[in-house]
């Protein structure tokens, strides 16, 4: 029962990490130039407008940068996703399942990570009184209910670990 408990713990904390990960993706909060992982507020003359990157760099070093950062923010976010099907899916391997997730959550803890630290680095060397950008705290909001959700799914493989050890050691017994 505990261990059910823990279960849906660990996929509300990744629920929760899918989604401030997901807002911080398509939010414009990440540079104090209204910069998103898709898409850069453009303004002129008072008038603003979004654009996509391959239309504002013309295929230049900023445009591969880009294109970067949006590889490793959406692939944090399926593992995130992943993660958290294995944590919710009953099947008869459950322990690898955990495992798994237990493998995985961390790398996409870590890839949010390396978009989170140069972004905060560049605004703090471009202008340290320009307020904190948002987006960089969703992202790391998620990344610290990950890191929880990691420790909860820990818990929950050593415990089924055991569980399974135990039933082959009672099956053994009974033989």
């Amino acid at each position: 029962m505990l261990n059910n408990t823990r279960k849906g713990l660990a996929f509300a904390f990744l629920v929760l990490t899918f989604i401030f990960w997901l807002i911080s993706m398509v939010t414009p909060g990440w540079l104090h130039i209204k910069f998103s992982i898709f898409y850069i507020e453009v303004c002129t003359n008072d008038k603003c407008e979004n654009k996509e990157y391959g239309n504002f760099f013309q295929k230049s070093q900023g445009f591969q940068i880009a294109v970067i950062l949006q590889i490793k923010s959406l692939v944090a976010l399926i593992l995130c996703a992943i993660s958290a099907i294995l944590v919710v899916i009953q099947t008869k391997r459950s322990t690898t399942q955990h495992c798994i997730a237990v493998i995985i959550i961390p790398v996409a803890a870590t890839l949010q990570c390396v978009l989170i630290l140069p972004t905060v680095l560049i605004n703090i060397l471009h202008d340290p009184s320009v307020k904190f950008p948002y987006s960089i705290l969703l992202s790391w909001l998620g990344t610290l209910l990950s890191i929880v959700a990691w420790v909860i799914c820990v818990i929950v493989y050593i415990n089924e670990r055991n569980r399974e050890s135990q039933n082959q050691r009672h099956r053994m017994d009974h033989t």
